[in-house]
């Protein structure tokens, strides 16, 4: 298979992406979205919450991004897997529906969005009993599946995402104990302690941390100290708090094994792919958008960079096809000259 344009990712990034070249001279048909999941959209599937550009839902936006790409005549392929990605912009997929196969892109955009970084909880001592979890994961438990991680929860962490799953628990009949921060300031908007905590009346605690976990095949309990301003536990101030639940929110990093099994560099400080001023990674063709690239603090920054990167891969092929009309006038010219010798 062939395609001028294969975007791998549906989320946010993906369908404005595509939709942005779209718009801007690639040919809908030339354009590929892979999604490994079962539906397009991303994460925005499992945020019910408002407060997505026009104070949109995540699955509102989702729907709106994806009824604009198909309308468009966009080809979206779900359930795919993409394995591998040469530098020469062959992409290795498999799929339920159609096999093992290669697709030839002309230029690659990777919009794999992040995952949650989980090394704020590798840190805590005990054992890794049911009912640990990431924010992501419980936000995921609820709204898609119709489960509650746990009854009694403690959360630790303070993420716009952090906030937001503890009042999703506590609007769901659980009760949430606290929510811890190691540091002495939230690091999301303090607007998200006034819509999300205050009015469930779900204590905030800055400068202090889940220190042990209790429980073996169950999470019974955990151990919660304050710390001081070298960020190590006050031992007198210790405090053994029964629950069934731990949900955790250590941010965020680019999803980037794909980049990294490419051979593309890697930024040490983002910990996404080096790139040039028009998102086009170390890999000629292959760019980057949204948090595949950097984690951006909303979502209209992801948008609008992503509406961009769209602009730049049209003026990327629009010069290749360019340079080959070049090549193929020169060759002709070439052989035509030839045949007059």
């Amino acid at each position: 298979m062939k395609k001028k344009l294969v975007i791998i990712g549906s989320g946010p990034s993906g369908l404005v992406c595509g939709i942005s070249a779209a718009k801007n001279g690639v040919e809908p048909k030339d354009i590929l979205i892979l999604e490994r999941e079962k539906e397009l959209g991303g994460t925005l599937n499992q945020c019910i919450h408002n407060g997505f550009m026009e104070n949109l839902t995540g699955t509102e936006l989702a729907s709106n991004l994806i009824k604009a790409a198909k309308g468009m005549g966009i080809e979206c392929m779900t359930n795919a897997c993409v394995l591998s990605l040469s530098k020469d912009k062959v992409l290795t997929v498999i799929s339920p529906e159609s096999g093992y196969l290669k697709i030839q892109a002309e230029a690659v955009i990777l919009a794999t969005g992040c995952r949650e970084q989980s090394r704020g909880v590798l840190s805590i001592g005990g054992a890794r009993p049911a009912g640990v979890l990431s924010a992501g994961a419980a936000q995921r438990y609820i709204n898609l599946k119709g489960y509650m991680p746990g009854r009694k929860t403690v959360v630790v962490g303070s993420t716009e995402i952090a906030f937001i799953i503890a009042r999703r628990i506590k609007i769901e009949g659980g009760t949430v104990i606290c929510v811890c921060e190691p540091k002495g300031a939230p690091l999301a908007d303090k607007k998200y302690i006034k819509e999300c905590l205050t009015p469930f009346n779900i204590p905030f605690r800055t400068m202090h941390n889940v220190t042990k976990i209790y429980g073996k095949e169950r999470i019974e309990a955990v151990e919660i100290c304050q710390l001081d301003k070298k960020g190590k536990p006050i031992k007198k101030t210790k405090e053994k708090i029964e629950c069934d639940s731990l949900v955790y929110s250590c941010g965020y990093t680019p999803d980037v094994d794909i980049a990294i099994e490419a051979g593309m560099v890697i930024k040490r400080d983002t910990k996404g792919p080096r790139t040039k001023r028009n998102n086009e990674t170390t890999i000629s063709g292959v760019f980057a958008s949204g948090n595949a690239h950097i984690i951006h603090k909303s979502i209209d920054k992801i948008i609008k960079e992503s509406a961009g990167v769209g602009i730049n891969v049209a003026k990327f092929l629009q010069r290749q096809a360019n340079e080959l009309k070049e090549k193929e006038n020169e060759d002709s010219a070439h052989n035509d000259s030839e045949d007059k010798e």
